[in-house]
């Protein structure tokens, strides 16, 4: 991970005046990610590259593979993706991890899933499978966000159907569903990020590089910001196969689209 140089907007008398500009209804730039780097991001690459002799051998990524080419490098001896359709070459694996039966257990070394609890209503059931594929030492690196952007429409991807936002987590939230996957605290690592700062100034897109050293790496348990999880898969796990659930609810909106410019949030404020 490169080092982040702040710029004028990190200097002290200009970190005091911020408020003036803060005291606003909408983010900066109308939630499009003009510049810099998205702080959630910085938080997830800063774990990834703690955590990088373990993305390995035979991976599976979410959605792409760039996280386990960038990361693994020649230790990686085949990358491929998991999403609802396969809508690039890289997506060998069709299925929603809810419900991923069909896809054989004890398959592959490491499973990187970033930036997706959110959008999956039943944790458990994915939780379940993404363990379940792991051979048995093999690592999920995974992430929960604390706090983000609401996508009341929903978000279309392009990946086969819509997504829609169902929870933010907490670490107790997040721990008491490793518990119910049938593992145990010998079998996971949990890193939380974040202060109430740094939570701010993410719903407002700041990039990190407005912040200063202090404001980015201070961690305050009471204001997390993003839980990354490193989870082992034990030898003889024999986790239950969760009740699977399905949602009552849809909105009624046409739902918003990726755009590679706005990100997944300008969209909202146009």
């Amino acid at each position: 991970m490169s080092v982040v140089q702040p710029g004028w907007r990190s200097w002290p008398l200009v970190r005091h005046l911020r408020a003036i500009w803060l005291r606003r209804l909408t983010p900066l730039a109308g939630g499009r990610m003009t510049r810099g780097t998205v702080i959630v991001r910085y938080y997830w690459a800063r774990f990834l590259e703690r955590h990088r002799g373990d993305i390995r051998g035979r991976g599976l990524e979410i959605g792409e593979t760039t996280t386990l080419r960038r990361y693994g490098g020649t230790a990686i001896t085949s990358a491929e993706a998991l999403d609802l359709a396969p809508h690039h070459d890289a997506v060998t694996v069709v299925a929603d991890l809810t419900g991923a039966d069909h896809v054989a257990a004890d398959q592959y070394d490491c499973f990187i899933v970033p930036f997706t609890m959110t959008v999956i209503y039943d944790v458990d059931s994915a939780l379940y499978h993404a363990v379940r594929i792991l051979k048995p030492g093999g690592v999920l690196l995974i992430n929960f966000a604390c706090v983000d952007y609401y996508l009341y429409r929903g978000l279309d991807m392009g990946t086969g159907a819509p997504l829609y936002m169902y929870w933010w987590f907490t670490p107790l939230q997040v721990e008491e569903s490793l518990h119910r996957c049938g593992l145990t605290p010998a079998d996971y690592q949990l890193d939380i990020q974040g202060n109430l700062f740094s939570r701010i100034a993410f719903q407002l897109n700041m990039p990190i590089e407005d912040l200063s050293r202090a404001e980015r790496d201070t961690v305050d348990p009471g204001h997390p910001l993003l839980i990354s999880v490193r989870i082992v898969k034990p030898a003889g796990w024999a986790g239950a196969r969760p009740t699977p659930r399905q949602p009552q609810v849809r909105p009624g909106l046409h739902p918003a689209r990726l755009d590679p410019a706005a990100g997944h949030y300008g969209d909202a404020y146009r």
